[in-house]
């Protein structure tokens, strides 16, 4: 998902190499990064080198270099409605569904697991885009190969 308005505004406050990201907005840390205890809204973007975490201004909250993420993967979380609900609203008391983005990394000295959660629907892509930005950068994308159109039957 492409947000142009928040492309445009990054890459002008951080120089034209943001435009070529991939930016995610209404995302929401909730754990894992060293000395982060609080949830914080904000927004993550997957570039050429790293992802990042900018809060709901812009300001760069952590950054994580490609080469160092080990794992991505995404998981749903579904919450059945209170009994409270239940007992008002019957059969339409729904569950709520929560989408989660789990990214792994580790450096020399350490190791790490952030939680985000994310806006329903939202979590295959983003982990596809994380995965192919870390497959690129490492060198192990395949090489597209151009499609050959088959000569037209003779007539």
């Amino acid at each position: 998902m492409r947000i142009l308005g928040t492309t445009i505004a990054l890459a002008m406050a951080f120089g034209s190499t943001v435009a070529a990201q991939d930016i995610f907005k209404d995302v929401e840390y909730i754990s894992g990064h060293a000395g982060m205890n609080d949830k914080k809204k904000g927004m993550l973007t997957v570039g050429d080198s790293v992802v990042q975490f900018l809060d709901q201004d812009g300001t760069l909250v952590f950054k994580i270099p490609l080469e160092e993420i080990t794992e991505v993967n995404n998981q749903t979380d579904v919450r059945d409605a209170s009994v409270g609900k239940k007992l008002l609203f019957g059969g339409l008391a729904g569950s709520r569904k929560q989408e989660f983005v789990q990214i792994s990394y580790e450096t020399k000295d350490m190791a790490e697991g952030l939680v985000f959660k994310v806006k329903q629907g939202t979590s295959p892509g983003i982990v596809a885009k994380v995965r192919f930005a870390v497959k690129r950068k490492k060198g192990q994308v395949p090489a597209s190969e151009s499609t050959k159109s088959n000569q037209p039957p003779p007539k």
